[in-house]
Formats: C-alpha cells, structure tokens, sequence
C-alpha cells in the first residue's frame, strides 16, 4: 500500500512538474512574441459559440496595434463596424445605424487581449494556470467581478494563433488571428477617429 501511495504521489508530483514546464514554454513563447514589439497588423476571425456549442455570433475583419495602448477593430463581414482605442477614449461606429459611441478607454484589465501585447500585465491582473499542452497558455482574471472566468491563448509556429474567453454563462469566444506582421509601419491617422458626416454620437455608453 505504502509503494502504490508513493506511485501515485509520484506521478501526481511528475504531472505537475509537467504542466509548470509547458506553461513555461507558453510564457516564454508570449515573451517572444512582445518582445520589442512596437506595433502588429493581423487579420482575424471571430466567433461566438453557446453552451449548446451553437454559433450564435461570427465576423471577420483587420486589427492594428500601436504600442503601448492604441488598438484598432475594423469589422468588414457580416456588418461594417469599427472600435478604436486611441489611448484615452473607447469609439464604436456601426455603419448600418449611423451611430457613434465613445466612452473612456476601458483599463488593461479589462482586456485580455492586451496581454497579448503586453505580456507584463499577465501577472498583475490574472492567474496563469496549469496547462496540457506546451503552445497553450490559459489564465484567469484575479478580480470576481470580471466578464470572463477564464482565457486561453494558443500559439502555432512561435506566432499567437487563437485567443478564446470563457464567460460565467457558458458562452465562449474565439478570436483567431492571420497574417500577423510584427512592427509593420502604420498609416497615419489609423487611431483617430473621426465621427462621419450625419452619424449620431452617444457619449458614456
């Protein structure tokens, strides 16, 4: 009996080593990838499964970022929309409505894809958790009031491949990202929005 519990804790303390060294690899990986990284263009998909794992939502488009906090969404299919992070204010246009909304830039924490580009905050705002796989890094936020319970994020060939959130209600997300270009040169302008001729403008929504 003494021998198999030994085994057992043995193989427990060998499974746990395992884990500690893959998340190693994918932090490291994440650590690569922001290292130097001034500014990153991509194209992405995304879409959004219920807990039926039923789409219940997907849409594609281009992303940009410019270091340390400016992110750009242009959503092409299926409804143009566009948010634009310009460091201080949060814009929302959707093209069908006519509509803008602005708002004050949500902080770091409140989104996950920052760690992406700034790997620094894992730490401060979530906790990294065990994972089975060396490519993926799984982690969750360390505050209760959080949107999402827990995120994954998964790298193929050294590069951030897909971004999935967790949400309390049994929704998940997907966000999967292609042609990535790392510190490509960016299009002045790209993150000041400017509210189009004849859109109604909605502030603090």
């Amino acid at each position: 009996m003494r021998i198999r519990l030994l085994s057992t804790s043995l193989l427990g303390l060998s499974l746990a080593l395992s884990a500690q060294a893959q998340e190693s690899d994918a932090r490291m990986l994440l650590d690569a990838f922001a290292a130097d990284l001034d500014s990153l263009t991509a194209e992405f998909t995304q879409i959004t499964v219920d807990g039926r794992d039923e789409v219940v939502e997907q849409s594609s488009g281009r992303m940009a970022f410019e270091a340390p906090d400016r992110i750009r969404w242009d959503y092409l299919e299926p409804f143009p929309q566009a948010l634009v992070a310009d460091g201080e204010q949060l814009w929302h246009y959707d093209e069908a409505l006519e509509q803008v909304t602005v708002r004050p830039q949500p902080a770091p924490e409140d989104s996950p894809m920052l760690v992406l580009t700034r790997p620094d905050l894992l730490e401060t705002f979530y906790r990294v958790l065990p994972s089975s796989e060396p490519n993926v890094l799984r982690f969750e936020p360390l505050a209760d009031d959080a949107g999402i319970e827990m995120a994954r994020l998964t790298f193929m060939n050294d590069l951030p491949y897909a971004l999935d959130l967790f949400d309390p209600f049994g929704q998940s997300t997907r966000l999967t990202l292609e042609n990535i270009e790392r510190n490509p040169a960016i299009e002045p302008g790209t993150f000041e929005f400017q509210v189009p001729e004849g859109a109604d403008v909605l502030e603090g929504l």
